[in-house]
C-alpha cells in the first residue's frame, strides 16, 4: 500500500451474522483531497469509517490511515485524525468553555489560538451551556474540536443530518472556508448528494457494501451523460449500447444515462436511426441516482 494515501484499503470486508455490510472494499483517497463518500443509508459508509478508526473489527481485508496499518497503528492514528460522527456526544450539561478546556487535556498538539479563531468564526459563546445550543451550533462545536489539534485528516461521517436546509448550507460552507485556510485530506461521508458537490473533488459511490465508482469528481462528470432520443415510431431496444445506467421510454422518446461516454457511443446510438438525439450534463445528484437506482420502465 502507498504513501500517497491518506486512506488505503483492500479486500476489506465486514459481516454481521450471514449479512455483508463491507464487501471485499479497494478504496484510495488521495492526500490533499476532499473525498466525498456517497451512498444511500445503509450502504456501508459508517461501518466502513468505523473499521478505518478501530472502532469495529474486521472480518478480512486490509486498511491504512496516514500510512499506518488501522488496527496495530490505531492509537497514532487517533492522534493524526479528527473526527466528527453522525450522532456525536457532547457533555450537554457543560458550557463551551467547560467542554474545550476538558478536550484540551487529551490532545498534546491542542492550538489553541486555532481553537479561539474557529470559536469567532463559528460565533460559539464561552459561557453557553451546550444542551441550549442548536443543533447547527452542536455539530459546529463538533467541527471545531476535531480541528483543533490540526489533525492530518478530518472524517466527517453524515455530520449535517438532522439539520434544516439553511443551516446544513451554513455549516458546509463553514466547512469549506476551514478546508481551503487548512489543506487537509478531508473524507466526507453524506447521501446528500446535491450539498457535496460543492466541496468535494473527489468521489466514491458504495452501493450494498461494495464500491461502484472511485475517481475525480470532474471525470465522472464529464464521463456520465443524458441521452434523449426522439423516434418516428416506438423506440428500439438498447441492445449494443455499452455502458447503460439508467432507461425509461416515454411516448416516442428513448431517455437513458450511460457511463464512459464517447464519441463512438453516440454513433452506436445514430445507428438506432432516432429522429433526433440530445446530449445533456447532468449533476452530481442525478448521476448517484442513475448509478445506485437502476432502471426504470
Amino acid at each position: 500500500m502507498s504513501s500517497e494515501y491518506a486512506i488505503e484499503t483492500r479486500e476489506l470486508t465486514k459481516r454481521f451474522g450471514r449479512r455483508t455490510v463491507v464487501d471485499h472494499l479497494s478504496l484510495q483517497v488521495p492526500r490533499g483531497s476532499i473525498f466525498a463518500f456517497l451512498g444511500r443509508n445503509g450502504a456501508g459508509k459508517t461501518t466502513t469509517i468505523r473499521l478505518l478508526l478501530d472502532l469495529l473489527d474486521r472480518n478480512s481485508g486490509d486498511a491504512r490511515v496516514l500510512g499506518l496499518d488501522a488496527v496495530t497503528g490505531a492509537r497514532d492514528i487517533r492522534r493524526q485524525v479528527g473526527y466528527v460522527a453522525q450522532d456525536t456526544d457532547l457533555y450537554d450539561w457543560m458550557t463551551v468553555e467547560e467542554h474545550l478546556w476538558f478536550c484540551r487535556g487529551f490532545h498534546a498538539a491542542w492550538d489553541e489560538t486555532l481553537v479561539r479563531e474557529l470559536q469567532r468564526k463559528l460565533d460559539l459563546p464561552d459561557k453557553q451551556k451546550i444542551r441550549q445550543l442548536s443543533r447547527g451550533k452542536q455539530a459546529q462545536l463538533a467541527l471545531l474540536l476535531a480541528m483543533a489539534y490540526r489533525p492530518e485528516l478530518l472524517i466527517l461521517d453524515e455530520p449535517t443530518a438532522g439539520l434544516d436546509v439553511v443551516v446544513r448550507r451554513e455549516f458546509l460552507e463553514e466547512v469549506i472556508e476551514l478546508i481551503q485556510q487548512e489543506g487537509r485530506t478531508i473524507f466526507f461521508s453524506s447521501h446528500l448528494v446535491h450539498e457535496v458537490e460543492r466541496i468535494a473533488d473527489w468521489v466514491g459511490i458504495m452501493d450494498n457494501g461494495k464500491l461502484s465508482y472511485c475517481a475525480p469528481l470532474e471525470a465522472l462528470k464529464s464521463s456520465v451523460r443524458r441521452l434523449v432520443c426522439a423516434f418516428d415510431g416506438t423506440p428500439p431496444a438498447l441492445a449494443g449500447i455499452p455502458g447503460v445506467l439508467q432507461q425509461e421510454v416515454i411516448g416516442k422518446s428513448l431517455i437513458f444515462t450511460v457511463q464512459d461516454y464517447s464519441p463512438e457511443l453516440l454513433a452506436s446510438v445514430q445507428q438506432l436511426a432516432p429522429r433526433q438525439v440530445e446530449v445533456e450534463p447532468l449533476w452530481l445528484e442525478d448521476i448517484f441516482v442513475a448509478m445506485v437506482g437502476g432502471e426504470r420502465g
